[in-house]
This record gives C-alpha cells, structure tokens and sequence, in this order.
C-alpha cells in the first residue's frame, strides 16, 4: 500500500506514547505543538530526520490567573472575562496549516493536541463575539458614554452558537484530505455525559457520566476521521538475554494500539478490536496482513 492513511485519530492517557505514534507518520511530517511540550517528551525515542515542530503557546492572561482586579477607581472587585489572544492564535494556526497542506513534499500533519486545538478554536470565537458585544456598547449613544463593565462580558458560547466552530474544524480535516496529507489528530480521554438512571424507584433519569470514555474535543471527530486507535502500554515478561530463552525473565514494557473504527480499505471492520504497536508501521503491517487474508 502506498503511505497515505488519511485521518487518523490517536486517543490514550497521558504516556501512553500518542505523540509519539503520531512521530512514526511518514515523513517529512510537520507537528504542531499546540499542547506545548509533548514534542520534546517523545522525541528523544525518535530521529528528528524529516521532522519540523513548531509551538503554538496559548496566551497568557494574568488578571484570570490571579481571579480577579479590585479597580483604583472605585472598591469594585472584577472577575476577569475578556478572551484575548485567542482569534489571533488561530488564525496562526490556521495559515500555517493551510501552507503546510499546500507544500507538495510534506507527508504528515500532527495536531498535538486536537483537544486543545478545538478549545482553541471556540474561544477564538467566543473572543469575537466579546467584541462585538464590546463595539454595539461603544456604537448605542445610550451607552457609549459610560465605562463597560468587564463583569458585562459574556463567558460561554451557547449551544446554538458552536456551528462556527465546528465549521472551522470540519474545514481543518476536509482540507488535509483534499491535499492527502496524512492527518493525524493527538487527542486526551475523557467522560462521556449523557442521560442516566437516577437510581430513584420512579425510574426517572438524570443527566451524568455514562462510564464510557470518548475522545475529547471536537465532538464529529470519530465520524469524520479515517481511523481511532487507543494507545496503552503492555507489560509482559520476556527473556533478560535475548539469545538465551533460560535466562531470568524481566519485565518489558511496550505501547501498543487498539483500533476502534476503521475506515481503510482492505481491513474496515475486520481490523477493529484488533491490537498492534503503536507505530505506523504497526498499522500498515496489520493493513497488509488483513488485505492478504482476505485475498487468500
């Protein structure tokens, strides 16, 4: 098979080896460090030959690390709720994903991780949102004369107000295909909410953690991408002299990946459940394998 997988989601506790799973991606690979640091955890496992990683720090906002800005003005105390810097992080991103799309010799993108890319990505614009709130303030002469209160700002996004957002992140993976770029996506774990049994005799249900554990992040991601594994490590005993099998046995330990969709040809739902390590090359091995049984 040719080394174009498509998207491809990795999900996992923290070391469990994702990033670098993702860093196997044929090569040359552009990563994007938007989780700032896992680049330099797991590279050191790895050839930095063919590799380019480049940082993209969230912005820091003093004022909410401290919680709140008592005013000289007067004796109020403001609980900070401007988003800022957030717009222009994304827009970043964003032009350096589309040039890294639209360089031929590029094989792989890695988004480390796409659960802060998308928390990126809606307060980016929950931001814009503050500021037209910020200027229809400035532009009513019945306001604009009077100071806004900080405390004024909204600071959620509703339900209804997330079709923007998704909007950019359908865009990000619907680009990297249409320029068949390997696409890999670094996610965390996380609890899955939905509606449960109170545990009241009257069978009522609640809203609470179902006891699974998905992806978190950008919710149409397992539906859009390509394939989801899950990374772990596996423990097993083994030989402490590799030549000789009657040697004491010592433990090793080693990352290995489940598939739980899989949408690539030759393999589809034959190869979900399946394990393998946790590399590419442990993917398209198993690929391989499954396209030769099933040609037997």
């Amino acid at each position: 098979m040719d080394d174009y997988l498509g998207i491809t989601a990795i999900c996992g506790e923290e070391g469990t080896g994702k990033t670098t799973m993702a860093l196997t991606f044929p090569k040359p690979l552009c990563h994007f460090d938007v989780d700032v640091g896992g680049y330099r955890r797991a590279i050191w496992r790895l050839k930095e030959e063919g590799i380019v990683s480049k940082g993209y720090p969230k912005p820091i906002q003093l004022d909410k690390l401290k919680g709140s800005v008592t005013t000289t003005a007067s004796t109020r105390t403001l609980i900070p709720k401007k988003v800022e810097g957030m717009k222009e992080l994304w827009q970043t991103i964003v032009d350096d994903f589309v040039a890294a799309c639209q360089d031929i010799a590029v094989k792989s993108i890695v988004v480390d991780s796409a659960t802060l890319l998308w928390n990126i990505c809606h307060s980016s614009h929950l931001q814009m949102l503050q500021e037209r709130q910020l200027a229809r303030w400035l532009s009513d002469p019945q306001t604009k004369s009077r100071q806004f209160d900080e405390n004024d700002y909204r600071e959620r996004l509703q339900p209804m107000e997330y079709g923007p957002a998704n909007d950019r992140m359908r865009t990000i993976l619907h680009t990297a295909r249409s320029f068949s770029k390997n696409l890999v996506l670094v996610h965390y774990p996380t609890d899955e909410y939905g509606t449960i049994p109170s545990g009241k005799s009257d069978g009522s249900m609640i809203e609470g953690k179902t006891g699974a554990i998905i992806l978190d992040g950008f919710k149409e991601t397992k539906k859009l991408v390509d394939l989801v594994v899950w990374t772990s490590i596996k423990s097993s005993m083994i030989p402490s002299d590799p030549t000789n099998p009657q040697s004491p046995q010592v433990e090793h330990k080693e990352p290995i990946c489940k598939i739980t969709k899989c949408g690539l040809e030759g393999a589809g739902l034959a190869a979900v459940g399946l394990e393998t390590p946790a590399t590419y090359e442990g993917i398209t091995n198993l690929v391989n394998l499954l396209k030769g049984a099933a040609n037997a």
